[in-house]
């Protein structure tokens, strides 16, 4: 084993069964600008698909490699015991089932030493591309320092701990440790190091491929389909709150921006919330939750009436109620005619464009007509912000069939004329609602002209 003191930075990685991802996530690591200088501490949690096998075989190759093994504890545990081995000034975090690049820790260490930052905050790649979050608009303009979060209060919603580098001396002096026995433990670990950071360097490039699992079986994928997530994410929200209020009224804001936006899929995804869910037990908190989010915070991330009312019911503690209530689907009577026209309601989200939009039932296919723009100008989506939800607020409270279909469509946008894929979904309450991948859409226009939904059967009307 090497001098300890040689080592400039230590990367901790949790592993558990992921025997299949490991080889190439090992290369990135092997292939690193200043390998030979990189403590690297791997924490097998309890594997059982020969990922322990790897591990060892690595570390055996690699003297400055560090092998810990425990019981399955989750990825909060094996961070925790992997700090304890840490022998250098700074370090980074990885999942074992993503890639390095080969400059990025070496990059990211240079920016920290050049101020003795507490924190560097860097760019990543999704693998396969798909939205970033709200924090990503800090990037693209340059490398910075940043004194005070509260310039920069969307950043806290970059709340992954791979895409960091952390002062080692930071993390004792603040006692920083990852929540055990529950999920979202970056979000608990880094965003009140964010708030407590001296100085946070921005470092304006990619240092992680953040690589999604073809087979869907990551963290990620199941955000919303798993019921402890309702919980664990409640609990953080709340949590984060009272990190606020210790720091003062500007970090306080900040945090109820943050769970106002983050819980916001959550209480949308309630009605429909998993069976295993125990909702009597969730509601309360809540409640309390949302009662300590401020109004104006609150219809900052309103996209649709159906927000609305699901943020005034929680809020107000009458949330219960509003679940219990019947939505049955559309009667026959109030179906629009084949083939003719109607208005598309609007939520304040968005407003119309030169032709109002419109909408019709034509057989199988719902249809569009006219223009809409957000209410700021500023388009449909951005590299910072998903752009899913401005166009499913547009449609969110159109009259359509009884039953829930799924179909695809295109958009065309406006001014170059690009064609995206959207996804279409019809529920049983007679709700429209259409999902867009990021779009590029300068000045801000889309144009719904001629566009059309084919679902994938006949439309019920029973």
């Amino acid at each position: 084993m090497p001098d300890q003191s040689c080592y400039d930075v230590a990367l901790v990685v949790p592993c558990f069964n992921v025997a299949q991802q490991l080889p190439a996530f090992l290369a990135s690591v092997a292939a690193l600008d200043g390998f030979d200088r990189t403590q690297v501490i791997l924490v097998d949690d309890g594997s059982t698909d020969g990922t322990h096998e790897l591990l060892a075989a690595f570390t055996d190759r690699h003297p400055h490699g560090r092998l810990a093994t425990q019981p399955n504890r989750g990825p909060g545990a094996a961070r925790n015991r992997g700090l304890l081995e840490v022998r250098a000034g700074y370090v980074a975090f990885a999942d074992a089932d993503d890639l390095l690049e080969p400059d990025g820790l070496p990059a990211m260490l240079a920016s920290a030493r050049t101020n003795d930052a507490d924190l560097v905050v860097a760019d990543f790649t999704n693998v396969p591309l798909r939205p970033y979050g709200r924090w990503k608009r800090y990037f693209g303009g340059g490398d910075r320092c940043v004194e005070s979060v509260a310039a920069y209060p969307d950043l806290v919603f970059s709340a992954s701990v791979w895409n960091k580098l952390f002062s080692v001396p930071f993390l004792r002096r603040t006692g920083a440790v990852f929540p055990e026995g529950m999920l979202f433990e970056d979000a608990w670990f880094s965003i009140p190091l964010l708030l407590s950071a001296r100085r946070i360097n921005l470092l304006d490039r990619s240092v992680y491929r953040y690589r999604q699992r073809g087979d869907g079986s990551s963290i990620m994928d199941s955000l919303r389909r798993n019921e402890g997530n309702f919980r664990d994410h409640l609990d953080l929200n709340l949590h984060l709150l009272d990190v606020g209020t210790r720091h003062g009224p500007e970090a306080r804001r900040m945090m109820e921006r943050y769970a106002a936006f983050t819980y916001r899929g959550f209480l949308r995804r309630l009605p429909e919330a998993p069976s295993e869910l125990d909702l009597p037990a969730l509601l309360p908190d809540v409640v309390r939750l949302y009662e300590g989010i401020r109004e104006d915070v609150l219809r900052e991330f309103v996209t649709s009436r159906r927000d609305a009312a699901l943020q005034t019911a929680a809020k107000s503690g009458a949330l219960g109620a509003w679940l219990a209530a019947p939505r049955p689907p559309l009667s026959e009577g109030g179906r629009p005619s084949d083939r003719t026209w109607r208005e598309l309601p609007l939520n304040p989200a968005v407003t119309a464009h030169e032709d109002p939009p419109r909408y019709r039932l034509n057989g199988d296919r719902v249809e569009l007509s006219g223009a809409v723009a957000t209410i700021d100008g500023e388009g449909f989506g951005s590299r910072w912000t998903s752009s899913t939800t401005p166009i499913s607020a547009v449609l969110d409270v159109a009259v359509s069939p009884a039953g829930t279909h799924r179909g695809v469509a295109l958009l065309q946008t406006l001014p170059a004329s690009t064609l995206n894929v959207a996804a279409l979904r019809i529920s049983e309450g007679g709700v429209l609602t259409l999902s867009l991948p990021r779009m590029e859409v300068l000045p801000g226009w889309a144009d719904l002209s001629a566009m059309t939904w084919p679902l994938p059967g006949p439309v019920s009307y029973g």
